[in-house]
């Protein structure tokens, strides 16, 4: 028995000795081999975000050189996704948007310091006096499409310890493509052997990419809300030339015309222009198209209101009534002539 114990004894020495010498070995290794890779680099960036550590994230990002490098790629890639150029028409729109640059490296810094801080690219609790600031930036992250990008995966590393820089294939989701991209992540290592996130060497391309999926988005929502206005304008141009008909034929001072009109007004174009404005609710509407869906909504609110009082007018014939159709039919009128303007505005943008 005793000597079942001793054995016993010398074993579990034995296991604890092996135990010691691996957690020894694994602890060498995470700390004189891991927390010096590229992947580490990775893993503490998405530790920093997650845990709101500034600190810790401009230890492991190089983040003037990120930001200037991301706000050329910005402009080029924006420039070139509207107005494709080359050779000096290129260069020339190249020089004027480093006009810019300052102030999109501004923004993207005061968006990039939030995001670690509270999670969101803008600070919602910001004052008065710096909106205009926060007004740029939240114009800026969602013109790059930032508040849609999630981080997905770490698709590969491959390193060149010669030159002692990597490139790392990460994988995010933007939700507004509705489609992931892979993002080429250049990191260097320092002299103190850590490795760095420098820059994103296809930032470019993929606002370029980017930009082009939004002007598809646009083309569709103009096309498909022209069909859309297409066949309300002629059941309303229908319905226009039904009661010009009866005013030709009858007399306003007429019950029985007054009456008909008004049916017209209430059974036929009311009715169309709510539809119609129903219909555009419905719609998918791209950013780049929201002022211009918010005016004709606005153009129906308004002919819906003037033919609303136009069909009271015929009941109770008061010049308030009749003054409140002509100044609503005004409205509507002004309002198509800016939504025509605006439309060709949006047109220019669509290639």
């Amino acid at each position: 028995m005793n000597r079942f114990m001793q054995s016993l004894k010398k074993r579990v020495i034995a296991f604890a000795l092996v135990a010691v010498v691996i957690a020894a070995a694994g602890g060498w290794w995470y700390v004189s081999y891991y927390t010096r890779t590229p992947e580490y680099s990775i893993k503490m960036v998405q530790e920093a975000v997650s845990q709101h550590d500034k600190e810790k994230l401009y230890k492991y990002v190089d983040v003037n050189h990120m930001l200037d490098t991301a706000s050329d790629a910005m402009l080029d890639g924006l420039v070139q996704a509207m107005v494709p150029a080359t050779g000096d028409t290129k260069e020339a729109v190249s020089s004027l948007t480093k006009m810019f640059k300052a102030p999109v490296i501004m923004s993207l810094q005061s968006a990039v310091d939030n995001y670690v801080a509270q999670g969101t690219w803008i600070d919602e609790n910001v004052d008065e006096r710096s909106m205009a600031a926060v007004v740029d930036a939240d114009m800026i992250v969602n013109r790059i499409g930032l508040p849609n990008i999630s981080f997905q995966k770490l698709e590969s590393m491959a390193v060149d310890f010669d030159n002692g820089t990597a490139v790392a294939k990460v994988q995010v989701r933007q939700t507004e493509a509705g489609e992931d991209y892979t993002l080429d992540v250049e990191l260097v290592e320092t002299d103190s052997g850590i490795w760095r996130i420098y820059e994103i060497t296809n930032f470019k391309e993929f606002i370029e990419n980017l930009q082009r999926l939004r002007q598809r988005h646009v083309k569709a929502y103009l096309d498909e809300s022209a069909s859309l206005m297409e066949q309300h304008d002629a059941v309303i141009a229908a319905a226009e030339q039904e009661i010009a008909g009866l005013l030709a034929n009858g007399s306003l001072g007429s019950n029985a015309t007054r009456s008909q009109v008004k049916a017209v007004l209430e059974n036929k174009l009311i009715p169309d222009w709510q539809a119609r404005k129903a219909e555009l609710e419905a719609m998918e509407v791209p950013d780049a198209a929201g002022s211009l869906h918010r005016l004709r909504l606005k153009i129906c609110d308004a002919r819906i209101e003037a033919a609303a009082s136009y069909a009271k007018w015929m009941d109770d014939k008061k010049a308030a009534t009749i003054r409140a159709s002509d100044n609503s039919l005004r409205m509507a009128r002004t309002l198509e002539k800016d939504a025509e303007l605006l439309t060709k505005q949006v047109n220019a943008h669509v290639r």
